[in-house]
């Protein structure tokens, strides 16, 4: 599904830029249809890990962003802070009530400053030059961070007609996702996915 002209700086920059996180040879096609036109792809993430600037113990390079709560009433903190305008994103970019929301839990725990091992930045990890194709023009600042996260998102969507392959080609590329026909069979975007899901589904958590 093609990505709607919501955008036109934005459309035009997806049809050159490619994803960071590299695609398994041996990952098992599902029934998206192959396309041999470029796929629309910025430069992502390693989501996996995440650090403040200045954090370099071993044991911090090992800790996921976050453990989804298993109870839904367990909040994470810092989130009520963000909350307002990461909902507001959703509503100006008709995204899905609160997956915006799930995905920057899973990303960085609500953490505005943090910075991946592989340099992907705020809230909603965007790296550098993720960030300057969308006109994130400081990537810590929360608002305009999770703007960004949530454009990209709502690319994602249009193009690939589906949650669970928008997420996985927020995480591994959608050209990653094209190559796959499905969800990358790497390392970490079938995690990944359901991580957000299933924070998702807890909604509120």
């Amino acid at each position: 599904m093609m990505i709607r002209t919501f955008f036109p700086a934005t459309a035009a920059l997806l049809a050159w830029a490619s994803p960071a996180l590299a695609q398994q040879a041996d990952a098992e096609p599902s029934s998206i249809e192959a396309d041999d036109a470029p796929a629309a792809a910025f430069e992502l993430i390693e989501h996996r890990v995440a650090a403040t600037p200045h954090a370099s113990s071993a044991a911090a390079a090992d800790t996921p962003v976050m453990t989804v709560a298993a109870a839904r009433h367990e909040r994470p903190k810092g989130r009520e802070r963000f909350l307002a305008f990461i909902r507001a994103a959703e509503l100006r970019h008709a995204l899905p009530n609160g997956l915006l929301d799930a995905l920057i839990a899973v990303e960085s725990a609500y953490q505005p400053g943090v910075v991946s091992r592989a340099g992907a930045m705020g809230l909603a990890q965007l790296m550098p030059a993720t960030a300057r194709a969308l006109g994130v023009l400081d990537p810590f600042d929360a608002r305009m961070n999770v703007d960004g996260g949530a454009r990209f998102l709502r690319a994602m969507l249009d193009k690939f007609g589906s949650v669970t392959l928008a997420l996985a080609a927020y995480n591994a590329g959608p050209a990653a996702v094209m190559r796959a026909r499905g969800i990358p069979a790497n390392s970490e975007t079938p995690t990944y996915v359901r991580k957000v899901l299933s924070a998702w589904r807890l909604g509120s958590f």
